[in-house]
């Protein structure tokens, strides 16, 4: 085998420019028309590569410019990529591989004795814009088995931040307030082609050399690998050679170039050491980061049985706070980058719910390491192996490692109860889909791949023992090192676990491939509905795919989904006990429970992926619990009742009146875990009443509701309260401000006033609610004054959240002040539409003022938003603010849309966005009578229950 550096070149020179667009350039000639494209490639994997000649070892070239010059413009990149493929199939003429780059300058293949291949004179090459291939067309075959240099010379320009990935330019302010640029990259999911041009599909792994020509003045560079060499070149240019890849994906190659970057903490016991590194004037505020960094690495490293400094002596340990990131964090080995938001936290400028869920990304991302790097999905269609086990992982340490944060208990809340809200949907996906173009690759790594695969493997890991779980894990990755895989490869690793700790045996009947199979390639979850007998015990069970339509049919009605049965009764509770005393692997089952009439509760902890609905006896027996005695039931499961409960409520499975009664409960709950998703219900009947007369009513029963747990939290953070009170806090006072709870308003006014006069400082656990009602309820002076924090506070969480207080204004001409501050480089790219978002919930009655900044200023929202990056900012600002406009509103927007719209590409957004809204209004208006009527009956049945037990007690005196 030849190193591609060791090779004399002979190099075929021909120019071509590349772009996206086809249409205006003068190469028609080598590209075929999106027309000819898709009648060539009609199949349903066009957008994929053939797999007749791979990539063994990729050299990558770059010269970085940012500054204009005579003959390069600014932010401009050179390149050349030297990589040896070979060819897996006989008769092979023609090498398809990904390019996006802008200009294709030069490509020669060389055999492995250094002999030029000859390509076609005709027909050198051809670029398909719309599949990302450049197609090679050869004379002569290439022969199986054997391996050739291909070298590609080319050039392309830097992102303008980070929304549309490859290589970008992003920006930051030194302590000097000088602004400083740096260049970094973001190639996940199918954006390395936008670097070089490279087989950019997760299955073609290969080695990778990186080097890197920069200015001597950016001087910060870091990369996957370790530094092998430097050499310093004329005029002022510095050209660097990093060490070898392990044998990895395209899209995990990455690196850094900046003028100031630094490490701000490290951890040497490690080797390579653990290091943090953000902007210079960040140094010393990387350390709570670090500490959850160092924490759950040696946790995998044990967990794992395979030692991260084991798995390539190259690889470095390091961790990037970006100021700007177009996700939370991304995996790339070596050098995980992250959003700077979760990176740089401190008591005195954090929210907790950023230090909560900081934690957890840090876990999950260090999980990729072996779940995404290591070993890696196949193809987009398996994402899930990829990111459910990492976000399963991203709680398990963290639950251990870091036991305050209580993350075993915030599961349900962050990624089940999410799952089963998305998964009720007719047009939901299951885990293992089919995707094939860009758009569709993007849409897998949502809710499905992340929230319902971390709870597929936590039913799994309860139902299997987490101890056969730990090795099934060791197994497939131990089997696959370094390779692709396929969800068919975990299943045997998990089968061999299985079979050889028995840990399934006690299930007689049961069908692990079927269970397997059927959550794994089945979109959707079931309903468990049970009847029970309370003279003989016996509980009949029944299951069906829940739908959260009423209205809608399931796909396929026969998929019956093997569910893993726990219950506990009043009389025998064991609400911690996960693993299931029987699988449910038919369309009915029976379980037994000793005679008598007691309530009895289905799904310990919510741990299954799975609703469970019960006949009215069970139900009453149930809300009386919840009434008179509800701690004896779990909290996890007070909260299922509630999650479920709404939905039951929303698919007209339960009617809403009786559905209120059950939950009756809530105004005697304290808990977090029950209030969580409680607010959320409570938010989506108050949405859908929003013009309605009984708007108001409702909103004074949520408040009635919310009192007891509101005096029970208090205004103040308590010394020594644990994270999810304060998460609590936050999250309650929040909603109890925004609905206009008086003493919520007056004490959060009274902390920002004493905060604005610099005589109290402002706990960041309270500071949300306390900045939206302060600017909400205040001035042009508190807006000045927030907004003069916000642009000179170092913390990105501490701005996000000025930047949330400072939405919630009144003042149609500070509305207007501050969306014009979304156009300008003071609020970040990723943070724009989150911004212009924060003034449509802050403010019901600002609605109307976003409308007509949007009209009057959609050209620059389009061009600063970036509306072509993939998340689509642009047509998130366009959807959201229809679902908070009324009926005139509407008609204004809609026509405005149709009169000016109709040939852009927001318009079919717009105009279903309203079309939603319309249906939500036209909901609120039908149910308002039946939703007040419950509420009503409700507080009635409080009352009286309260004037009974009144009534007793004087009649016990009277005795």
């Amino acid at each position: 085998m030849f190193r591609v550096t060791t090779v004399v070149l002979s190099i075929l020179l021909f120019d071509v420019a590349f772009t996206d667009h086809p249409a205006g350039t003068d190469r028609n000639e080598n590209v075929l028309s999106e027309t000819d494209l898709r009648d060539e490639l009609s199949r349903d994997s066009e957008y994929r590569l053939p797999v007749d000649v791979v990539p063994i070892e990729y050299d990558i070239d770059l010269d970085l410019n940012f500054v204009a010059t005579d003959d390069r413009p600014a932010y401009s990149y050179n390149g050349i990529v030297n990589i040896i493929v070979q060819a897996v199939d006989e008769n092979i003429k023609q090498i398809v591989l990904h390019a996006n780059v802008d200009r294709i300058k030069a490509i020669t293949v060389l055999t492995s004795a250094g002999k030029p291949m000859p390509l076609n004179p005709n027909s050198p090459f051809v670029i398909e814009p719309l599949y990302h291939f450049l197609r090679i067309n050869m004379l002569e075959s290439l022969k199986k088995g054997d391996k050739y240099l291909l070298r590609i010379e080319y050039s392309s320009t830097m992102n303008d931040g980070p929304l549309k990935r490859g290589i970008w330019k992003g920006h930051y302010k030194d302590n000097d307030g000088i602004k400083r640029t740096y260049a970094t990259t973001h190639f996940q999911p199918y954006n390395a082609r936008q670097a070089f041009p490279c087989w950019d599909e997760p299955m073609f792994k290969a080695e990778f050399k990186l080097h890197l020509t920069r200015p001597s003045n950016f001087n910060a560079v870091f990369t996957n690998t370790g530094l092998e060499s430097t050499e310093t070149l004329s005029n002022n240019w510095v050209r660097d050679t990093f060490k070898t890849t392990p044998k990895m994906s395209s899209y995990l190659l990455t690196f850094l170039v900046s003028e100031s970057f630094q490490v701000i903490a490290e951890d040497t016991s490690f080797d390579p050491p653990i290091r943090l590194i953000g902007r210079s004037n960040t140094a010393g505020l990387g350390a709570k980061a670090l500490k959850f960094a160092v924490g759950v690495a040696r946790f995998f490293d044990e967990y794992f049985g395979m030692p991260y400094n084991t798995l390539n002596p190259n690889l470095n340990n390091d961790h990037i706070s970006s100021p700007d990131w177009a996700s939370a964090g991304t995996e790339n080995w070596g050098m995980v980058s992250y959003r700077e938001l979760y990176m740089i936290m401190d008591s005195d400028h954090t929210i907790m719910s950023v230090e909560h869920y900081a934690a957890t990304l840090i876990s999950h991302e260090l999980a990729h390491k072996w779940f995404g790097n290591l070993v890696t999905c196949a193809w987009w269609s398996e994402t899930w192996i990829n990111e459910g086990f990492a976000s399963y992982f991203g709680y398990l340490p963290n639950s251990i490692v870091f036991p305050e944060y209580e993350h075993d208990e915030h599961f349900n809340s962050r990624y089940l109860q999410t799952s089963l809200s998305v998964d009720s949907a007719v047009s939901t996906t299951a885990l293992r889909t089919e995707v094939n173009t860009p758009a569709q690759v993007t849409g897998n790594f949502g809710t499905i791949s992340y929230s319902k695969g971390a709870a597929f493997l936590r039913m799994l890991s309860d139902m299997i023992t987490p101890e056969t779980f730990q090795k099934a894990c060791r197994y497939f990755l131990l089997g696959h090192a370094y390779e692709p895989a396929y969800h068919t490869d975990l299943y045997y690793a998990f089968k061999e676990a299985i079979e050889e700790d028995g840990t399934l045996n006690g299930y007689e009947g049961f069908d692990f491939y079927k269970f397997y199979d059927t959550w794994v390639n089945e979109p959707g979850y079931p309903i468990l509905e049970v009847e029970i007998d309370y003279v003989t015990g016996e509980m009949q069970l029944k299951q069906e795919r829940f739908l959260l339509s009423a209205s809608a049919t399931p796909v396929n009605p026969d998929v019956v989904y093997p569910i893993p049965i726990t219950f506990s009764s009043k009389n025998n509770q064991s609400f911690t006990e996960l693993k299931p005393i029987y699988m449910m692997s038919g369309k009915t089952g029976v379980v037994s429970k000793q005679p008598g009439e007691e309530w009895v509760i289905f799904n310990h902890l919510q741990h299954g992926h799975y609703r469970v609905n019960y006949e009215r006896k069970n139900w009453e027996l149930i809300a009386e619990a919840l009434k008179d005695e509800s701690q004896p039931i779990h909290h996890l499961n007070r909260a299922q009742i509630v999650d479920d409960m709404y939905a039951f409520m929303r698919s007209e499975r339960i009617a809403i009146e009786y559905g209120f009664k059950v939950l009756r409960f809530l105004s005697n709950e304290t808990n977090y875990h029950v209030w969580n998703p409680a607010i959320t219900m409570f938010s989506f009947y108050r949405n859908r009443l929003r013009f309605t007369p009984e708007y108001n009513i409702f909103t004074s029963f949520v408040l009635e509701t919310m009192e007891h747990s509101i005096q029970n939290l208090g205004y103040d953070v308590k010394p020594d309260e644990s994270s999810t009170t304060s998460l609590h806090r936050q999250e309650m006072l929040q909603f109890a401000c925004n609905l206009g709870h008086e003493q919520c308003i007056k004490e959060s006014k009274e902390r920002f006033n004493s905060f604005k006069d610099d005589s109290k400082k402002l706990d960041p656990r309270i500071s949300r609610h306390v900045y939206s009602v302060g600017i909400r309820e205040g001035d042009i002076a508190d807006f000045e004054f927030l907004l003069t924090r916000f642009l000179e506070s170092n913390f990105a969480n501490e701005k996000l959240e000025m930047l949330r207080g400072l939405a919630a204004t009144r003042n149609p001409t500070l509305i207007n002040r501050y969306l014009q501050l979304t156009l300008t480089e003071d609020i970040r790219t990723q943070d724009k539409s989150t911004a212009f978002n924060y003034v449509l919930s802050g403010n019901l009655e600002s609605a109307s003022t976003v409308l007509e900044f949007i009209k009057n200023n959609i050209d620059s929202i389009r061009e600063v938003f970036q509306e072509d990056a993939p998340n689509n900012p642009v047509n998130s600002v366009i959807s959201n603010v229809a679902s908070y406009l009324d009926e005139e509103g509407l008609n204004d927007y809609e026509n405005w849309l149709r009169t000016t719209q109709s040939g852009s590409a927001q318009f079919n957004t717009g105009i279903n966005a309203i079309r939603s809204a319309r249906n939500n209004i036209a909901w609120g208006a039908a149910n308002a009578e039946a939703i007040i009527a419950a509420t009503k009956d409700g507080a009635a049945q409080i009352v009286a229950s309260a004037t009974l037990m009144i009534l007793l007690a004087m009649i016990t005196l009277i005795v």
